[in-house]
């Protein structure tokens, strides 16, 4: 846990002036409210580092295509992506752009 973030929302919380504190902690106004509010909701929890995974990826390949590609890749390691896309393409199993 980053003790800056609790101390900066804690003294936030006293009724600070958040553009000062901002300047400080050298954290943008719009990040100081985000961790402000995240503090109020989640409590401390809120205000650790968050994952900027996506939660969907529709445009991630097929995992059956992705096997047979790291298949094929095994047992051709000599052969680029063009080559590869050619031998799926005659199995019927095309690549997405």
């Amino acid at each position: 846990m980053d003790d800056q973030r609790v101390e900066f929302v804690i003294r936030a919380s006293r009724g600070e002036c958040l553009s000062a504190l901002c300047r400080e902690y050298e954290i943008s106004r719009p990040t100081g409210y985000v961790w402000l509010k995240r503090f109020g909701e989640q409590g401390v929890a809120g205000i650790q580092e968050q994952s900027r995974r996506p939660h969907l990826s529709p445009r991630q390949t097929d995992s059956a295509l992705e096997a047979r590609i790291v298949l094929l890749r095994r047992q051709r390691p000599d052969w680029g992506a063009r080559k590869l896309a050619v031998l799926l393409e005659r199995e019927g199993l095309p690549l997405p752009v």
